[in-house]
């Protein structure tokens, strides 16, 4: 089984911390935007409107003040070049006297204008600025900006604790996930009643039942070997007495591959317990591996029977499934092996060791054997499929730690 792999990280421009802030903020600043756009135009209607009704007013108080002292009062005004042409066109006929004729207002070059016939030749206007609209207008941009920045940094903040919570949990099962995939035991522990809670739930679910598959595989395959170990060597010796012949020789080498079989059974269960003790000791790694190119020694924490099985197995698959060994390598802390042969399936590379694999030859123990050997004396391996073609399985061991009070560390 490989070794556990953490769970993948994003970027900070990936996270979904990230992508839930921009968004919170995003929707905030759209509707920001949208309320902001609605009251501009709104309060611009407002106080033009406003500004209509007083112009209005001051037209009537004017004219008002007119009829009564003969005077122009609240910027009243009787000449009628003054009125743009525009508003000139839209006032009715004038009735004689000061007969109440309705009104006319218009809006031009920023000032709100309010106009009323008197005879043929004379209008009654009055014009108000509209620079106070403008004012109001501005100084309302300006508080709804102050409170655009105001707010977003608060719901930017809500996006980012919202998000981080989201993100920590969903992490969590992540790394829950790629723990059970590596073959560790592990479990989600994410409370709630949402989705990432139910997808924790159905994480540990999965887990427990290849927990249950896993031991009910491993029980089997030991009381298998368990069983067939005293039959098995009966049959052995029972082949030593037979005569000599083509049919013995056929018949032992057939009864040699079952005795290889069950004692890889029994090395796999006893691994699969890990009830094992390992004794670990410091030594040069070239002179384990005999018939090594040693490029560079090195001194490694290891069991030398481990090591040797280690490698016997990495040989044996390479003579048997890559057509022989092309390279046997030490450098450093690592075992190199490579064959001639077609390389690892693909699913071999992307699941490792599967047991009872095979391509044809052999039980398809070899490379579960090295993993639980490897995992045992805290080694890693890595297997490969080199571009010049055939396998390549590299184990590198753990040398030993100086630190005081530390038997070793992972090279």
């Amino acid at each position: 089984m490989p070794a556990p792999r953490p769970a993948a990280t994003s970027g900070w421009r990936h996270s979904l911390r990230t992508r839930i802030t921009v968004a919170v903020v995003g929707a905030s600043l759209a509707t920001l935007l949208g309320v902001g756009i609605v009251v501009d135009h709104q309060s611009a209607a407002d106080a033009r409107e406003r500004l209509r009704v007083q112009a209005l007013t001051e037209l009537d108080a004017g004219i008002a003040v007119l009829e009564v002292t003969s005077t122009l009062r609240y910027g009243l005004s009787l000449d009628p070049e003054r009125v743009p042409a525009e508003l000139r066109a839209a006032l009715p006929a004038a009735q004689p006297g000061f007969a109440d004729e309705p009104a006319t207002t218009y809006y031009a070059d920023r000032r709100m204008w309010a106009a009323r016939r008197i005879t043929a030749d004379r209008i009654a206007s009055v014009a108000l600025d509209d620079a106070p609209v403008r004012e109001a207008r501005s100084s309302l941009r300006e508080r709804m900006l102050v409170a655009a920045v105001a707010v977003l940094p608060l719901t930017a903040l809500l996006g980012l604790v919202v998000g981080a919570g989201l993100s920590r949990r969903l992490r969590r099962a992540a790394a829950a996930a790629a723990v059970i995939s590596g073959g560790g035991a592990a479990r989600c522990t994410v409370g709630g009643r949402d989705e990432v809670a139910a997808l924790s739930r159905a994480v540990d679910e999965m887990a427990d039942a290849l927990d249950r598959r896993l031991r009910v595989e491993q029980a089997f395959s030991a009381d298998v070997a368990h069983e067939l170990r005293t039959p098995v060597a009966g049959l052995v010796s029972a082949s030593e007495l037979l005569p000599p012949g083509e049919a013995t020789e056929l018949l032992r080498g057939l009864v040699t591959r079952l005795r290889h079989l069950v004692e890889d059974l029994l090395e796999v269960a006893r691994l699969d317990s890990g009830a094992e003790e390992v004794a670990l000791t410091a030594q040069p790694l070239g002179p384990l591996v005999p018939g090594a190119e040693v490029r560079h020694d090195a001194e490694v924490l290891v069991d030398a029977r481990r090591v040797e099985r280690i490698v016997g197995n990495l040989v044996a698959n390479a003579e048997r499934h890559g057509g022989g060994v092309t390279g046997l390598v030490v450098d450093g802390p690592r075992v190199v092996v490579r064959d001639g042969g077609p390389g690892f399936p693909a699913d071999v590379l992307a699941a490792g060791a599967i047991r009872f694999h095979s391509t044809g030859q052999g039980s398809g123990l070899g490379l579960t054997i090295v993993h639980g050997q490897a995992r045992a004396m805290g080694a890693s391996v890595t297997m490969a499929n080199p571009d010049g073609g055939g396998a390549e399985v590299s184990v590198e061991f753990r040398t030993p730690d100086p630190s005081p009070g530390r038997p070793g560390r992972p090279s």
